[in-house]
């Protein structure tokens, strides 16, 4: 702590001469450098950035040519930002602390360019703990270097030399150099130049450049593996310097070499070989595969290179790079040949089949069917039983895509199936839905008289459900009489709940015998109708027989000068077939 009193003017006075006391005696203890009328190099310090950048003179004489960089501790706001000149030189200097500075140069009243403090006036009680903070605000006002650092300007600016310490986030133009490291264990500055120095006979190092094999076309990182440490053991890879080119796009041989340069301006230097191979890539065929197309697709070079993908050296080439040739091994089976060749000579050829599959899958089991109001008609339901195949083969079910649709009374069923080669099969069945009594099949009919109209002939084609179950074994069926050639035939279905469901048809008979010549006439007044005038010309015919002579003929009365006529023949079934005719009267 320190304790703050009131000077009298006394006091002040006393305390000014007892400074210029000790810095007289001080100044007498060492040695001081004289004054230089010109000085070849201008100092700045940049405070904010703990960095020095050494100027020298242009043509002109102005100290516009940045030369030397170094990387300093400042004392922050102890350090007074301005213009100075330097005024003194000291070889040894005892510092705050009690404490001792090599190669010191004054730059304004206690502040001074020195290297980092010793416990003594002897090199080797550096303190290691402050020489490792350089490039950071450390000090308590003087502006601390490494020895070598101290040492060139101590030795290169003459006092009288220009120094400008200000504040910038720029280190300045020659950047900031990395500042060197040392182990703590060690009290000498690895910087100094003594030969007596332990770290004398230590230098930089390089690891990792050896010489390498390149493939052509690859990317290469030079540094890739290569470090470097300082001779105080301290990794200085960022400092490494690299001459010398690898174009891995020309076979052959580089070399390249690696420089680094640590603080205290020894250097490490290897020189290694990398030797680029000739150019081995080869073109690359993705997306090539076998097809297998149905009869419709047309076998051509678009269908071949469908997704089919040639690139080089990681780009991807035109399409019309790729050779494509066909070779037809059977009816249905080509053979695709693809080939690629590149700039440097080098091909890729591959191969692929496409078979031609011009036959459809099958359905098999679909059918149309009677179901409940109360079935569930889902996919499930609707596949049982259905199987399909293909080639021969048997498909999964799960190929099959089943629609289902509800219209009016019944399900409408749309099976679907596409093979491997896009053969497309469908098909539709219709399921009934049937609540209580139904009967299916009725209808009229026309028969001949040889048919035997019977209760085997009413059920020809008829079929019953009752609550979709086949019934047709319960219909109860009636068979009218005979009437005008026609017989009524009536089917019932009773449900479980008693309800009665009927339907009708009806048989119409047509006679075997044919008449023939019965014709509409004219006759006279004068001559009467007789039944041998109307059968003039008219004749009867059942199959090959004649039948003429069992014509009945029927005469109305005259009505409006015209007579109807009516030719009757009954067939040897008892079925009676009627030709009526007019006859049209006329007065003479």
């Amino acid at each position: 702590m320190i304790k703050l009193f009131k000077r009298t003017k006394l006091q002040s006075c006393c305390m000014i001469l007892l400074a210029l006391l000790i810095i007289g005696t001080v100044m007498s203890n060492n040695t001081k450098s004289s004054a230089s009328s010109t000085a070849p190099y201008l100092i700045k310090v940049n405070r904010y950035m703990n960095c020095i950048t050494i100027y020298k003179k242009d043509k002109t004489g102005e100290y516009t040519v940045p030369y030397k960089a170094m990387a300093c501790s400042t004392g922050g706001a102890n350090t007074l930002l301005g213009t100075y000149k330097t005024p003194a030189k000291f070889r040894w200097k005892l510092l705050m602390g009690d404490v001792w500075g090599q190669y010191s140069t004054r730059i304004k009243g206690g502040i001074l360019f020195h290297s980092v403090w010793y416990y003594k006036q002897d090199p080797s009680t550096l303190s290691a703990v402050q020489f490792n903070k350089l490039g950071t605000t450390a000090s308590h006002g003087c502006i601390r270097l490494s020895v070598v650092d101290a040492k060139w300007i101590y030795d290169n600016c003459p006092l009288g030399t220009t120094v400008i310490i200000y504040d910038s986030k720029d280190p300045g133009p020659l950047g900031k150099p990395e500042a060197m490291k040392m182990p703590t264990s060690s009290g000498w500055d690895p910087t100094d130049p003594l030969s007596n120095n332990p770290w004398a006979n230590k230098s930089p190092s390089i690891a990792g450049a050896t010489n390498r094999t390149i493939k052509y076309g690859s990317k290469v990182n030079v540094l890739s593996g290569v470090s470097a440490k300082s001779s105080t053991g301290y990794s200085i890879t960022g400092l490494i310097q690299v001459s010398g080119t690898v174009n891995t796009r020309k076979a052959g041989t580089y070399k390249v070499t690696y420089e680094v340069t640590e603080a205290s301006g020894k250097s490490a230097k290897r020189t290694v070989t990398y030797k680029v191979l000739r150019d081995d890539r080869k073109p690359t065929l993705t997306g090539i595969k076998n097809r297998l197309v149905n009869g419709t697709v047309t076998i051509n070079r678009a269908l071949a290179i469908k997704g089919v993908t040639a690139k080089f050296d990681g780009k991807v080439l035109s399409d019309n790079r790729i050779k494509v040739t066909f070779t037809k091994a059977s009816a249905n089976k080509y053979i695709v040949t693809y080939h690629v060749v590149v700039s440097n000579g080098n091909s890729v050829t591959k191969k692929s089949t496409i078979v031609v599959d011009k036959t459809a899958p099958v359905l098999h089991g679909i059918k149309n069917k009677m179901v409940s109001g109360e079935t569930d008609v889902t996919r499930t339901y609707a596949l049982k039983g259905v199987t399909a195949t293909d080639n021969g083969k048997t498909l999964s079910q799960s190929k099959i895509k089943v629609a289902i649709s509800y219209v009016e009374d019944h399900w409408n069923i749309v099976y679907k199936i596409t093979d491997n080669a896009g053969n497309v099969t469908k098909k539709t069945a219709k399921f009934t839905v049937i609540d209580g009594a139904v009967i299916y099949g009725v209808k009229n009919q026309t028969v001949t008289s040889d048919v035997v109209v019977d209760e085997e002939f009413a059920m020809n084609g008829v079929t019953g459900y009752i609550d979709a179950v086949n019934a047709t074994d319960k219909i109860k069926v009636t068979i009218s009489e005979l009437v005008d050639n026609q017989y009524t035939i009536t089917y019932s279905l009773t449900d479980n709940g008693g309800y009665e469901e009927t339907a009708e048809a009806v048989i119409t008979v047509k006679p075997s015998v044919v008449i023939k010549g019965a014709t509409d006439r004219v006759i006279s007044s004068a001559t009467p109708l007789t039944k041998e005038i109307a059968l003039q010309g008219v004749t009867a015919t059942e199959g090959s027989d004649d039948v003429t002579d069992s014509i009945e003929v029927t005469i109305s009365d005259l009505v409006d000068n015209k007579y109807t006529v009516t030719y009757t023949v009954v067939d040897s079934n008892g079925y009676a077939v009627e030709t009526k005719v007019v006859f049209t009267v006329v007065s003479q």
